[in-house]
């Protein structure tokens, strides 16, 4: 738990002192944040696969339970991690950290801290009590399945206080990646893929609800409490205030409610989901489960850059240089293209083959991985519109503008209910049905990618939109490329070798994706791809990177930043 001090005299240290903010790093926190991510998402795919090979999926109900209990946790966690907290923190607090110093940064960083606990747990006690009426309220259309939603109403009595520790977690976060410090944020999700996995093979052996409801909801206090140590080497100090009228507090809640109301738009997207899905045994555990994959290549790649790019950009607003922010929108945009599109294609090719390798075993069948498959495939197909929306949004909250991404949120929510029901009920079959909301997913973010770089270039007066243009046009053409080849290796094996064997399956997916790997690098190389050379050193900087992001005495190592040009 979190020591509580009064220390009404404290001063920062000597070290927070000499060390302040750190200047922008794109490159180093590109890098660590990637590495950390990588891992992450790594372990959350072991912990899906757990998930999915011992829970099943249509054979079985307590897939659908377990991932229904989850969804109010991740919507507090969406809107405390991703929303408020993760969007709004970051920026006030660099803003107070160089205008009025660190004493009063973390006065407010205290203030917002336990004004946040507060409220989360009292709504934590308040969902508990309301959980049967929660779980209703997202499956009432799903008649003749009362055992799901009382096991999802066991378990979410209990996944429901994780929200207290996700409250720390923004907090500590927030203060890390303002200090430019990534590495233990982008690690600590590893923790709790870690106990879930571990609580997956215990209740494998020992089915006992129990086991799932205590493990699950231990790896995110794992998660909290794992940042602890890191944040106090900032000079961050826990006082028990609670100073509501302090003027960055006052701010923080009036940008906040356009943030809030955003979040629960979305969710309001979700909610819909869950109640059609519900409809369909399995629909909402393949749904979620696809989402995850279908996060891999987002997570890894475009929140590392999205992440490490936002302090830079917070402090470029508070300078109001449009011409930086549009350099850093331009660089976020096409690093994240050269890697999210490919990503995409190769996904979209092999979704079955990946799907049938990762989590055909024990109680997950291959009716299950038909389902799982489609949704993935639909799904993929909008990678790059999501994350590009995602990575403009993150560039109106850097400049303190909360209400643009709530509209734009509103529209593009309003066209994906609207799809999600056209799809669903026109759509024959379970598997074509379930699919059809994950392409409503992808439509949806088609058209919000499209808005929201419409009124960021108006608002900035351009997006560098030459050179984005022509980079897109190369990485599409290699990715095209790409495509074909990773298309044809797979085929190739499946008609040599056969794929009824583990080995089989291993091997037509990791030489595909091998195979598409070389032919993607290679021609980029032939189109001078200036992309690829800004990651190579970006993978360069990452291995040769020290595990000390400080040097002694508080030195600032020296940084190349010519890689982002």
């Amino acid at each position: 738990m979190v020591s509580i001090k009064s220390i009404n005299s404290q001063k920062p240290t000597e070290k927070s002192r000499k060390q302040g903010l750190k200047p922008a790093s794109f490159a180093r926190g590109a890098s660590v944040m990637t590495l950390g991510t990588t891992i992450s998402r790594v372990t959350g795919f072991v912990r899906t696969a757990a998930l999915a090979a011992v829970l099943g999926l249509t054979a079985r109900g307590m897939a659908d339970s377990f991932n229904l209990a989850n969804i109010t946790p991740n919507i507090i966690y969406d809107m405390i991690i991703g929303g408020v907290l993760a969007s709004l923190f970051i920026p006030v607090f660099i803003e107070y950290m160089q205008t009025k110093g660190e004493r009063e940064a973390w006065h407010v960083a205290n203030s917002v801290f336990n004004i946040t606990l507060v409220l989360l747990s009292f709504a934590a006690v308040a969902l508990c009590v309301a959980a049967p009426y929660v779980i209703k309220a997202q499956t009432f259309l799903s008649h003749g399945r009362s055992q799901m939603q009382a096991d999802a109403t066991f378990l979410l009595r209990f996944f429901i206080f994780e929200i207290i520790f996700y409250g720390f977690i923004a907090i500590y976060t927030g203060i890390l990646n303002s200090y430019k410090h990534f590495t233990i944020p982008a690690f600590a999700p590893i923790a709790n893929n870690v106990v879930v996995i571990a609580t997956v093979a215990i209740y494998y052996f020992y089915p006992n609800k129990y086991v799932l409801a205590i493990g699950a909801t231990l790896g995110v206090v794992a998660m909290a409490m794992i940042q602890l140590p890191w944040v106090r080497r900032t000079g961050f100090r826990y006082r028990p205030v609670l100073d509501i009228g302090h003027p960055a507090v006052r701010k923080l809640g009036r940008l906040a409610v356009p943030v809030i109301a955003y979040v629960l738009i979305n969710q309001i997207g979700l909610w819909v989901v869950n109640i059609l899905a519900a409809q369909i045994q399995g629909g909402i555990s393949a749904y979620q489960y696809s989402y995850i994959f279908f996060q891999l290549p987002y997570g890894v790649v475009a929140v590392s850059i999205i992440t490490a790019l936002f302090p830079t950009l917070s402090e470029h607003s508070v300078k109001e240089d449009k011409s930086k922010i549009i350099e850093s929108t331009s660089l976020g945009i096409r690093t994240t293209a050269f890697v999210i599109i490919p990503a995409s294609i190769a996904y979209a090719v092999l979704a079955r083959p990946i799907v049938r390798l990762l989590l055909q075993h024990l109680n997950f069948g291959a009716n299950d991985t038909e389902m799982l498959a489609s949704v993935v495939f639909f799904f993929v197909l909008g990678l790059f519109f999501f994350s590009i929306f995602m990575l403009i949004l993150k560039v109106f909250y850097s400049m303190q503008d909360t209400k643009t991404p709530m509209v734009l949120a509103a529209i593009t929510i309003g066209i994906n209910i609207g799809v999600d029901f056209l799809f669903f009920y026109t759509f024959s079959g379970d598997v074509a049905r379930v699919s059809g909301l994950s392409l409503g997913h992808t439509t949806a973010y088609l058209v919000g990618a499209l808005a929201v770089g419409l009124v960021l270039r108006k608002r900035l007066g351009g997006l560098d939109g030459r050179r984005v243009a022509w980079s897109l046009a190369r990485i599409c053409a290699a990715s095209a490329l790409m495509g074909a080849a990773c298309w044809g290796v797979a085929k190739l094996v499946e008609s040599l070798v056969g794929v009824e064997s583990f080995g089989g399956q291993l091997l037509q997916v990791g030489l595909a994706l091998v195979v598409a790997a070389a032919v993607y690098l290679g021609v980029s190389v032939l189109f001078k791809s200036e992309e690829m050379l800004a990651l190579r050193r970006l993978l360069a900087r990452m291995l040769k990177r020290r595990q000390s992001e400080i040097e002694p005495h508080g030195r600032e190592p020296v940084e190349d930043d010519s890689i982002i040009e």
